[in-house]
């Protein structure tokens, strides 16, 4: 028996919550975004059961996640590539056949003087992060034009909050931007701008973390788990009132309780910000974290969890009970960082 952490990625979850996200824009093409190796869990096999459901756009960040896709994928579907090209790279783009996100001038200086293959234009509408501002793509348009973009984009900041009026800002700013390239393609929503109805669709949504079970979505789309993280018990006692529990010793026991020790801890990936809050399932009962979580362990309160646990039995961290936004939040961070932080010696399995 291995006591090491097991990661069950459900791909068939993936794929429904593809096909949830893409009804909500008929018309649009839904594409994925599989980036920092398909969020953690494995851009491969997510990207490759996607391409069987139908899905023919990706999103990478760097160009060797894409060459890397480009791999496993074959060369029928588009792979952009997000943060853009580096002097020095362009010939892969052409060598694999991928599309590089235009963000700022020095990208298009770089694109314009050699064109090694198609790009998109990515325009900043109020993020401040990466895309070209209005100013350069009013002065720019027409060369900008010669370059033949095949997709004009850009990212909202805070389409998870659907009552902020800088959504329809960046919407409306975008709009403008759109306009300009009447005849290319137009993508505006992530995850979460998926949600905020058909306006902000345009002709190509790019959901990201949703496809993996996470964001709040409305009540009219229910979105699965794309993974169950579990580890096991490997022992289990009676801790003593008045004695703690952990390092700094933060958990005082104020009777007798039955406790177990999980083999998991931050180094695969449960935050150490989730001591004292985050929970585990044991036969879909929550058992709280008792003390804080070191590096390769957890203790759990299992008084008034289910009977006969012992050393074997499998406990849930992410999955149908361990819901991924609610975990997240018990940590004080989102649903992201739990994906992406899964630890290396975490074995994945795909299902």
């Amino acid at each position: 028996m291995s006591f090491l952490p097991r990661a069950t990625v459900l791909t068939s979850n993936i794929v429904d919550n593809w096909r949830a996200l893409d009804a909500l824009h008929p018309g649009a093409t839904t594409a994925a975004v599989v980036k920092a190796d398909g969020y953690g869990l494995g851009a491969a096999q997510v990207a490759n059961a996607l391409k069987e459901a139908g899905c023919q756009t990706f999103f990478v960040a760097y160009l060797e996640e894409g060459t890397s896709l480009r791999k496993t994928i074959g060369r029928g579907p588009r792979i952009f590539v997000l943060n853009g090209p580096v002097r020095g790279q362009l010939t892969s783009y052409t060598t694999a056949g991928l599309t590089a996100v235009l963000s700022s001038e020095h990208h298009l200086k770089l694109w314009s003087k050699e064109r090694p293959g198609t790009c998109a234009i990515h325009a900043d509408t109020g993020m401040n992060r990466l895309g070209l501002p209005p100013s350069v793509i009013d002065t720019e348009a027409t060369a900008i034009r010669r370059l033949a973009p095949v997709l004009v984009m850009s990212h909202l900041a805070c389409a998870d909050d659907p009552k902020n009026p800088i959504n329809l800002a960046q919407r409306r700013a975008f709009e403008a931007v759109a306009d300009a390239f009447p005849d290319t393609p137009a993508s505006l929503a992530n995850s979460a701008g998926c949600y905020l109805g058909k306006n902000y669709g345009f002709d190509l949504t790019r959901p990201g973390i949703a496809l993996y079970g996470g964001t709040t979505p409305p009540p009219n789309v229910g979105l699965k788990p794309a993974i169950i993280l579990e580890s096991s018990v490997i022992s289990v006692f009676t801790g003593r009132k008045d004695t703690t529990v952990g390092y700094g010793a933060t958990h005082t026991l104020t009777e007798d309780r039955l406790l177990a020790t999980c083999a998991i801890g931050y180094a695969d990936g449960l935050p150490r910000s989730g001591s004292g809050r985050l929970g585990g399932w044991i036969e879909g009962v929550r058992c709280p974290v008792a003390g804080r979580i070191s590096m390769d362990l957890v203790t759990l309160d299992i008084t008034d969890g289910p009977a006969g646990v012992k050393p074997g039995t499998r406990v849930e961290f992410l999955g149908e009970h361990a819901q991924l936004e609610a975990q997240a939040e018990a940590c004080g961070t989102l649903g992201y960082e739990l994906l992406t932080g899964l630890g290396r010696r975490v074995q994945r399995q795909y299902r």
